[in-house]
This record gives C-alpha cells, sequence and structure tokens, in this order.
C-alpha cells in the first residue's frame, strides 16, 4: 500500500538555495541563459526574513568581469517569479539574479537588467552530484562560503579576545541608543511620550514596528486611559479606524503570543500599571536592550552601560555574524547568555559586514584588530 506520496523530482527550492550559497556545490563555471559568462564572488548573505532569498550578492558578467551587486531570488521554475506576483513586492526591486533548477524563458517582469540562471543545467548530468548528499539542516549556518573570514584569525583561537571586542562594541550600540535618546527627548521635551513610542515600537518587533510606532503617535500616552481595560480597548480602536489602513499589520510566521493583539494588550497592561500576560522572558530581555537601559543612560540614572543584560536570543544576523567572526567551530556558549554580547554581535554585522562584503576587503575591523595586535607585540 501507497502511504507517502513520490514526489516529481528528488530536489527542493531549499536544495538549489544550498547549491548556490555552498562553493563546494556550485559549479566553479556559470553561465547565463543568455550564454555570458558567471563568476559568483560572493553568494550573499541568506535571507531568513521575507523578500529574496540572498541578499548583497556580488557577481561578476561577462569575459570583461562587470560586477554587479544585488539580490537574489531562488526558484525551481522560471515562471515561479510570476506566479509569486515578486514583481509586485518592492522588496524585490534589487534583485539582480533569478536563480532557477529548471529551464525555460526568462519572464518578463523581472526587474530591469535581472539575469537569469539555470543551475540545473550544469549539475543533472553530473555522476558525482546527488541532493541525497546535501545536509539542508546544515544551512545557513553550519555552512558558509570556503574561504575563512579575517576575523577569525584573531578570534577562532582566542576567543577572550573576541568576547572583550564584543562586549566594547555591544557597550557602544547602547551608548549610540542612548544618543539617540537625548536628542529626541531634547527635540520633543516630552521624555515620557519618546519613552512610550519607543516601547511600543520595541513590542512589533522588526515586522511591525512601523504600526506600531505609529498606534503611539496617533493614540499618545497622554490620551491613553488609565485603566487596563479601556487602555486595551482605545489601542485597538485607534490601531483598527486609523492605523491598519496605511500600515498594515504582518501576520505572516509571528508566533501567537506576537500577535498585534496580544501586544497590545501587554502594553495596556504596562502603561496603567498592571501585570502583562503574554511578555516572555526573550522579549523582556529585547525590551531592556533596546528601550529600558539607553533610556535610563539617556535621562542619568545609568551612568554607563552594564558589562551584561539578559540575553535576548540569536537571530539570523547575529548568528552570522558570531560565524563569521568565530568561524564554523565556535561554541554559541560564548556570547549566547549575555545580551550585551549579543548587541555587539548586532553592532560589529552594521558597522563593518555590511560595508565590507564581498571577500571582508577593506574591513575598517580587521584592520582596527591588526593595529592593536601590533600594539600588544611591541608592548
Amino acid at each position: 500500500m501507497r502511504i507517502y506520496p513520490a514526489s516529481d523530482t528528488p530536489l527542493s527550492e531549499r536544495h538549489v538555495q544550498a547549491i548556490w550559497y555552498d562553493s563546494t556545490l556550485r559549479p566553479s563555471t556559470l553561465r547565463t541563459v543568455r550564454g555570458g559568462e558567471l563568476r559568483v564572488v560572493d553568494p550573499g548573505v541568506w535571507n531568513l526574513e521575507a523578500g529574496p532569498d540572498f541578499r548583497r550578492a556580488v557577481l561578476e558578467v561577462g569575459r570583461d568581469r562587470r560586477r554587479v551587486e544585488g539580490d537574489v531570488e531562488i526558484h525551481m521554475r522560471p515562471s515561479d517569479w510570476t506566479s509569486h506576483r515578486h514583481s509586485e513586492n518592492s522588496d524585490y526591486a534589487r534583485v539582480v539574479a533569478h536563480v532557477t533548477w529548471y529551464q525555460g524563458d526568462p519572464p518578463r517582469d523581472l526587474p530591469p537588467r535581472c539575469l537569469s540562471v539555470c543551475l540545473g543545467d550544469f549539475l543533472r548530468a553530473r555522476n558525482d552530484f546527488s541532493p541525497d548528499e546535501i545536509d539542508l539542516a546544515a544551512y545557513p549556518y553550519a555552512k558558509l562560503p570556503a574561504n575563512a573570514c579575517p576575523c577569525e584569525r584573531f578570534f577562532g583561537r582566542n576567543p577572550d579576545y573576541g568576547i572583550e571586542v564584543l562586549r566594547a562594541a555591544g557597550r557602544r550600540r547602547l551608548e549610540i541608543k542612548a544618543r539617540r535618546l537625548v536628542a529626541r527627548i531634547m527635540r520633543t521635551g516630552d521624555p515620557e511620550q519618546v519613552f512610550y513610542e519607543e516601547m511600543l515600537g520595541a513590542f512589533g518587533y522588526a515586522k511591525n514596528t512601523v504600526p506600531f510606532r505609529a498606534l503611539a503617535e496617533r493614540l499618545p500616552l497622554r490620551e491613553l486611559p488609565a485603566t487596563e481595560a479601556a487602555a486595551y480597548e482605545a489601542l485597538i480602536c485607534v490601531a483598527e479606524l486609523e492605523v491598519a489602513a496605511r500600515h498594515p499589520w504582518r501576520r505572516a510566521n509571528v508566533r501567537p503570543n506576537n500577535t498585534p493583539e496580544r501586544r497590545m494588550a501587554d502594553i495596556a497592561a504596562i502603561f496603567t500599571g498592571g501585570k502583562p500576560r503574554h511578555l516572555g522572558a526573550c522579549h523582556f530581555a529585547v525590551l531592556l536592550a533596546n528601550v529600558i537601559v539607553p533610556f535610563a543612560l539617556a535621562r542619568g540614572a545609568l551612568r554607563e552601560p552594564p558589562p551584561w543584560l539578559p540575553p535576548e536570543g540569536l537571530n539570523a544576523t547575529t548568528r552570522l555574524a558570531a560565524f563569521r567572526l568565530f568561524g564554523r567551530d565556535q561554541n554559541p556558549a560564548l556570547y549566547a547568555t549575555n545580551g550585551v554580547l549579543l548587541q555587539g554581535l548586532e553592532q560589529i554585522h552594521r558597522d563593518h559586514c555590511l560595508s565590507a562584503q564581498p571577500d571582508c576587503a577593506g574591513c575598517g575591523l580587521v584592520q582596527a584588530l591588526e593595529a592593536d595586535c601590533c600594539k600588544k607585540e611591541k608592548e
């Protein structure tokens, strides 16, 4: 009896993503469907959020190796681009390469000058290629592009030095947030409203920050009812009538406790003296690092950033930054139990990793580390 339906293909879209990302799987020589030579300098950052599959890829096209930088979208078939209606979504406007497994006519609604690449043409006939040997669970974090990043030279064998750098970067990040709050408070003259807006923005996480900030502006703290039930009803009403039309809630892949309605219930409780019922330890750590501690620094309640904060959990950015800094075999226990170190990973990613790709060329952090090592050797 057949109890499990056979697949039409042994590959999934995630297989194609892994092939594109991993230089040991991806053919060294590629061509576009129009016959142009293509070299992958950097496959891009594997995107685990909404939008294209890879961000900030770097490609070289043609014999003159014309450099192309932008996003990459992966599909099984060329027609998937149109059926998924990506051309109607501005998140896909910077896609420079549409990579598929099967061949077909390039979609007419691709972004201008977007390259079409069929990986399957290069791999289907190879005897040494088997999709069954691809460990999909290893991507994207256990598998990184082949070349080790230069930071690994400094931190891979000396993780204590890396922790020292992370702590300094994390405390700097908290100070930057505090300075931004000082500027806002000076501009508005209303520190309570600034705190309220920052808290609501943090409650939105990355997906719903904009609508929650709009909600804080539409229903300012001074107009929020004094009782928890009334405050919740007011937040729901203003969100539905004045915010949602211009800033729709993003609900895809949102956990039940993170829905806008439950977040508004917690906000109503916090600002009326009640007890939030859906606020877990992880999200409290987010509020602490992103709002409460920076606000305390801005108002002088704290003289300097603390050396430790409760951890808010790893995300795509901190995981990738950690692998770049400490290498493939690093132990997350080094940094995952301290929110200040996680803030440091975020800041290093923002200050250096984003601007130094590809190949970490000209990275300011590497230059600073080399100078520091030279200084220590002379001492």
